[in-house]
């Protein structure tokens, strides 16, 4: 007597496909490790925006990866494809804002903390396009406010009303304290009006 065994083809895909995965996965992470000493890869977030109440939204860019701690020198490493977004958004003192915020990396940051700096030189310098200059050697800017910390990838913030009148820096610092590592990045608003609502 002869007894024929059929398996289901797209259970065997299914499995091949697993197995094989497990392998790319298994060479990667040792290729990793050969090529970059570490099998861990810190991914940015991406698509940082900061969006109006009236859902008019602006991109933020990343300037800057610290590294280091307190009790090290820390070093700030430029992020040479750097580039304020245009155009820029307007905000009253007491205005709801959110920033949005996501990765799709296996190391997530741990908080973020919103910050406005005041910009306290013309802006944007004569003849300069918005979208090149560079905060660092272009702009003077004046005494960070900080705003708030977050948790996950959105946060509801408020425009302080000690805010400066005109041109700021809105920054967003991300943390990942294990790895000693802060993400910073930014985009340029406008504060302008009597402000309403009841923020700070």
């Amino acid at each position: 007597m002869l007894i024929l065994f059929v398996m289901d083809s797209s259970l065997h895909d299914s499995k091949s496909k697993f197995l094989r995965a497990q392998l790319i996965q298994g060479n990667t992470n040792v290729s990793r490790q050969q090529r970059l000493g570490t099998a861990s890869i810190l991914g940015p977030p991406d698509d940082v925006s900061l969006i109006s109440t009236n859902h008019k939204n602006s991109t933020l860019d990343e300037e800057f990866v610290i590294t280091g701690t307190a009790d090290r020198h820390n070093i700030a490493i430029s992020n040479p494809n750097y580039g304020l977004s245009a155009p820029i958004m307007t905000f009253m003192p007491g205005e709801k804002f959110n920033i949005n915020s996501s990765t799709d990396s296996d190391i997530v940051y741990t908080t973020a903390t919103v910050k406005l700096v005041p910009i306290t030189s013309p802006f944007p310098p004569n003849n300069m396009r918005v979208e090149v200059i560079d905060p660092e050697k272009d702009l003077s800017l004046g005494t960070p406010i900080t705003i708030e910390n977050y948790t996950g990838s959105t946060g509801t913030f408020v425009i302080p009303h000690i805010a400066s009148q005109g041109s700021n820096l809105l920054y967003v610092y991300f943390y990942y304290p294990h790895y000693h590592i802060t993400l910073v990045y930014n985009t340029a608003v406008q504060v302008k009006g009597s402000g309403t609502g009841t923020g700070r």
